[in-house]
């Protein structure tokens, strides 16, 4: 008796357990038909449907980055402690190569340069007259050594030719003597010789004089030549470094003065200016001059993605000035470390150029070229960017959880809106973004109901969490995001914020 009532209140107990169980089915199923997902029964198997469409799918990595100028110029002066005395533009003027953009008081290095002339002027003066006096001492000197040698010559030459008739007397003489026989005529020839030699004695050393005198006098005359030679070149050579160092001070002060002549080195707009009429400029950059018709993007991806990007890919770029208007660009900069950038930022002179990168810390820079034109564009605009990987143009795609697999071969189940009946289609699965696979095959056709099983649904909803709220960086964008119910997606289905994979572009 006690088994029976037990087990009477075991089937109770079932009984309500059954009825609870099919409210609860109940209840889910007309949430899930609040929430706007078409849901059946397939027997134990609730199911959802998407329609087959063709999109464009794109796998892409999202980054945002700052929109900057593809050419700058800082512009500097190569000059210190000088007052400006106007400034010829306004922030946002348009400006010309050449065109002159600040004025410096130039009054002392103006100056300074006729100073310098003047002083070069008396410096060529003053050189010319040492080399003129250098010239005429050369000449006189020139002209005492000619004479010298003249006129010694002919004192050498007098003396031995007095000498040379001497010596003939003598010889003469002493024959006389040799032939006299008279005793008293020999004494008187023989004073007369001795007197002779007294003159030839005499006329002997007049001659030795005289060629002495020659030799002595044309070795200094000759020294003082020589002197005035080496005086004239020293004259010239001096003349010619003093002028050098005269003009080199002219061409500096000229230098100085040309570089307060600030000019615009490129065409442009200008975007800042640093200084105002009456400051003191001391160095560093007086404004700056970028092109407002030619933008890149500076962005950063993380080492996760920095893989898959690399110079030349295509990029699309959103920003909140050109609303749902998708801009191309092409990647033309990729870092090699996270401390190298494409460009460093510093002063130049009177307008060289100078990029300021934004290297960013923890990530590698990555730098895009926006292809498309839009006035809409401004510098330092938010551009958010999706680096396209890859990508496949009007495709059937279907969410992933749609494919199912069967050794080894793919398919999806479709059902047939009159009949209500599942037929199943082998496809080959191609390209895969985030949530969306593209898939092929014959019998495929637009607007089937393709059949997903709703816990999939839900599974997906629960693991790719995430990724939603990744997506929601860029309503329409690059996302791809899992369609509800029968959507099929906005166009772009939301872009991944911050750095991180994109997805497709579903819907046409």
């Amino acid at each position: 008796m006690k088994e029976k009532i037990s087990m009477g209140k075991k089937k109770r107990w079932i009984a309500v357990c059954v009825v609870g169980v099919i409210v609860c089915a109940g209840i889910f199923s007309f949430i899930k038909l609040r929430n706007g997902k078409k849901t059946v029964n397939a027997g134990n198997m609730k199911q959802t449907t998407v329609s087959l469409s063709k999109m464009d799918l794109v796998e892409s990595v999202s980054a945002t980055g700052t929109i900057e100028s593809a050419k700058s110029k800082n512009v500097s002066a190569s000059v210190s402690n000088v007052e400006v005395k106007k400034v010829l533009v306004s922030v946002g003027d348009k400006v010309k190569k050449g065109d002159s953009l600040v004025k410096f008081d130039v009054s002392a290095l103006e100056d300074a340069l006729s100073d310098a002339k003047d002083n070069l002027e008396d410096t060529k003066t003053s050189a010319d007259n040492e080399v003129a006096n250098a010239q005429t001492q050369l000449s006189n000197a020139s002209d005492t050594y000619s004479e010298s040698v003249s006129n010694n010559a002919k004192s050498v030459s007098k003396a031995k030719s007095s000498l040379k008739s001497i010596k003939k007397q003598v010889k003469s003489l002493k024959s006389k003597i040799k032939k006299a026989k008279d005793k008293q005529e020999k004494e008187s020839l023989q004073q007369e010789l001795t007197q002779l030699e007294e003159k030839l004695e005499q006329a002997q050393s007049t001659y030795e004089q005289a060629v002495s005198n020659q030799t002595s006098g044309n070795r200094q005359n000759k020294s003082s030549v020589s002197s005035a030679k080496s005086a004239l070149e020293q004259a010239q050579s001096n003349r010619t470094k003093q002028i050098k160092e005269a003009q080199k001070q002219v061409k500096q002060a000229q230098e100085n003065l040309d570089k307060c002549a600030v000019t615009a080195p490129m065409s442009g707009t200008v975007t800042s200016i640093s200084v105002e009429e009456g400051d003191v400029y001391s160095g560093g950059t007086l404004l700056q001059i970028q092109k407002t018709n030619s933008f890149i993007v500076t962005t950063s991806v993380d080492e996760y993605d920095i893989g898959d990007v690399e110079e030349g890919q295509r990029v699309v770029i959103l920003t909140e000035a050109t609303d749902e208007d998708e801009l191309e660009g092409e990647v033309t900069f990729v870092a090699p470390s996270t401390d190298s950038s494409s460009s460093t930022g510093s002063s130049a002179d009177n307008g060289q150029m100078t990029t300021s990168s934004s290297g960013s810390s923890g990530g590698y820079e990555v730098k895009i070229k926006v292809t498309t034109k839009d006035k809409r564009l401004k510098l330092g605009m938010t551009a958010k960017c999706s680096i396209v990987k890859s990508e496949a143009k009007d495709v059937f795609a279907v969410p992933y959880d749609a494919i199912h697999t069967e050794n080894n071969e793919s398919y999806i189940l479709v059902k047939d809106s009159g009949t209500e009946t599942e037929k199943k289609i082998s496809v080959t699965k191609g390209m895969e973004s985030d949530y969306y696979t593209e898939i092929s095959g014959d019998g495929l056709e637009e607007g089937m109901s393709v059949i997903i099983p709703s816990d999939k649904i839900d599974e997906t909803s629960d693991s790719s969490s995430d990724k939603d709220d990744k997506a929601k960086g860029l309503s329409g964008f690059g996302g791809g995001g899992m369609p509800d119910g029968n959507s099929q997606g906005g166009p772009g289905g939301g872009q991944g914020g911050g750095n991180g994979n994109g997805g497709s572009f579903p819907g046409k």
